[in-house]
């Protein structure tokens, strides 16, 4: 019985055996403890209450960043995302006396929830009142279900897109991956995408014109509905080849409002997320990619990946 784990509630049935005056050497064959075992649980629960001692409080060394420090480190955070850890470490020791290193440093920053991550970049040509005004007219002008709304975009893929960047080894060991570092042949994704996700959809091999772009829109007007129906604004963003005089006229022809996002504001295009997910569909499934015999046809057949779920929630996070 030596090491030997007894759990809490065989100590209380052995102890509650001898409150109703069983022999103790039968209590101890019956349940297999020891005497000493029995005398040792009855002195923690006269002193505790129960049959196990409370955990020790926990004891170490203080904190070497004292609260206020980490207040303002927040704070530098809010407004500062890409301050680096030997930038910190300076601040510290200059402004709250405190030498730290940059291990202990990190492990402080992330008990208290700043975690590394990557950096979300945000344009500083960005106009903030064209943004408020666009937000305002989408939020206000519209029905609020966003049933009017198709955002078009387009999106490459080269070899490179498709390639893993993440995989598993032993700690200590690179995760090393055999792949090729041309580019290749470079595919490009053109869609258009309403609330249940995407309505129509083309691949081409190469980059898209301005041709190519007004192409695909008349192709796919028939899809659409005239204002203020669903699937009756097209919005898109301000890429030169999206803007054609031609373009403009053949929408209000047959109906359809014309939108252009506010410059540098990828954020208000709900497609832009769903070219996130299409891509990490395409690592996830790399092989089948790369072994398919019509490439065209497989990307296109990769779209199904973007669900109306999906979309709804895009639509939601764009505003």
């Amino acid at each position: 019985m030596v090491n030997r784990r007894i759990s809490p509630d065989i100590k209380e049935c052995a102890l509650r055996l001898w409150e109703l005056e069983w022999d103790r050497s039968a209590i101890c064959s019956t349940l297999l403890v020891s005497q000493s075992s029995l005398y040792r649980w009855a002195k923690i629960f006269d002193e505790f209450g129960a049959v196990t001692p409370p955990p020790p409080p926990i004891m170490g060394r203080p904190q070497t960043i004292e609260l206020a420090a980490l207040s303002a480190i927040k704070d530098i955070y809010t407004r500062h995302a890409d301050t680096c850890l030997f930038e910190l470490r300076w601040w510290l020791a200059i402004h709250h006396d405190i030498q730290i290193s940059i291990s202990a440093l990190q492990q402080s920053l992330d008990r208290t929830g700043l975690t590394r991550k990557l950096l979300h970049k945000i344009a500083v040509e960005r106009e903030v009142e064209r943004r408020r005004d666009f937000l305002y007219t989408i939020q206000h002008k519209f029905s609020g279900t966003g049933r009017e709304f198709v955002t078009i975009d387009e999106s490459s893929k080269n070899e490179h897109d498709v390639a893993p960047r993440y995989g598993r080894a032993p700690i200590g060991m690179p995760a090393d991956f055999e792949d090729v570092f041309v580019r290749g042949v470079c595919y490009t994704l053109v869609a258009a995408m309403g609330i249940d996700g995407y309505i129509a959809q083309r691949v081409i091999e190469g980059s898209l014109d301005s041709f190519g772009f007004f192409d695909f829109i008349v192709e796919e007007v028939p899809e659409m509905g005239v204002f203020p129906d669903d699937c009756s604004v097209l919005v898109m963003d301000n890429c030169r080849i999206h803007h054609m005089e031609t373009l403009q006229e053949t929408l209000n022809a047959q109906g359809i409002m014309l939108m252009y996002l506010p410059p540098y504001s990828p954020d208000l295009n709900p497609i832009e997320e769903s070219f996130s997910t299409w891509k990490a569909h395409l690592r996830a499934n790399v092989r089948s990619i790369r072994a398919a015999d019509d490439p065209i046809l497989i990307l296109l057949e990769s779209t199904g990946c973007i669900t109306p779920a999906k979309a709804r929630a895009w639509f939601h996070h764009a505003g």
